[in-house]
């Protein structure tokens, strides 16, 4: 299953185990939404009845909502954008930004220089059924009878499978990304989303509220966020009932209730390493917890006694 919008720094991989930890309220209030693959998990689960979706970037909650509307897939969304249309589209474009850069970061553009010219030569041949397109690449391909956008990529994709066998078929990267899109339109909870754009503190939080925080991590690269200013953050959310945040470390007043490891690759050089990613509250929520919720946490981290 994938979560969300396609995102830097997605919590895709571990958006299960998140709402997993997470108490049942009736709302739930992600205040850092990003790609919102929390915010949708939990849409999913059944603990919450109402959301609320906030994120300095209003483009992204409202393109989530798109997406779950059917604004976004491979049949009615066939150009090809090229790195002059990304770099002047993507101020305003949310889809355009996500799904054709490079990494989901917003920055930079998908396809590098020296390969740009055969990936829209097989975007052609997948969308227009055009394979003489790539013919000056070496491929000789059978031409599809499937008239599903879909179908016809995965043809092709195994036609230069069958010619060339080390070839890494990352031929259509964002062919998979619209594939995610597509998948929020089976929310059935979408007409009780509320998406707002504003400052974290700004949010008016409703009484049983699950508040869930997934700030920009202190000491990483911020991102749209730079500039976060992560202690005026934590002397917030240690004011704050029944909050819950996602971060490496936080301040001493804080308790770590729950970790799982993440994989993660280095952008710098391409080696990936192993981090412990936890999730927080404050002594105000840890002091309103039912027994069998503190029993939960507790058994959580009993391996990591020295935190409590």
């Amino acid at each position: 299953m994938r979560y969300g919008l396609p995102y830097k720094g997605s919590k895709n991989a571990i958006a299960k185990w998140v709402v997993s930890q997470l108490p049942k309220a009736e709302y739930f209030v992600d205040l850092f939404f990003g790609g919102g693959a929390v915010t949708h998990c939990a849409m999913l689960s059944c603990k919450y009845d109402k959301f609320i979706a906030n994120d300095i970037d209003g483009r992204l909650p409202k393109l989530f909502v798109d997406c779950a509307y059917g604004k976004y897939t491979v049949e009615n969304h066939p150009e090809w954008i090229s790195r002059e249309d990304f770099h002047r589209l993507k101020a305003d474009n949310a889809y355009i930004a996500l799904v054709w850069s490079f990494g989901n970061n917003g920055k930079d553009y998908l396809y590098g220089r020296n390969i740009e010219e055969m990936k829209h030569a097989y975007h052609r041949a997948v969308y227009d059924n055009d394979i003489g397109t790539l013919l000056p690449y070496g491929y000789k391909l059978m031409l599809s009878k499937h008239k599903s956008i879909y179908e016809r990529y995965l043809d092709y994709q195994r036609q230069i499978k069958k010619q060339t066998p080390n070839i890494k078929l990352e031929i259509v990267t964002r062919q998979n990304e619209i594939e995610r899109l597509q998948r929020l339109q089976s929310l059935q909870s979408l007409q009780r989303l509320q998406s707002l754009q504003s400052d974290y503190q700004a949010v008016s939080i409703p009484e049983n509220a699950v508040i869930y925080c997934d700030p920009p991590y202190n000491q990483t690269n911020c991102g749209k966020y730079d500039g976060f200013d992560s202690e005026r953050f934590y002397a917030w959310a240690g004011e704050q009932t029944n909050i819950f945040i996602s971060e490496y470390s936080m301040p001493d007043n804080f308790i770590p209730i729950a970790y799982t490891e993440k994989t993660i690759l280095s952008a710098a050089n391409g080696n990936s390493h192993k981090a412990k990613e936890y999730i927080f509250t404050n002594q105000k929520t840890w002091d309103t917890l039912d027994d069998d919720m503190k029993m939960l946490y507790m058994s959580n981290m009993a391996c990591q006694m020295s935190f409590l």
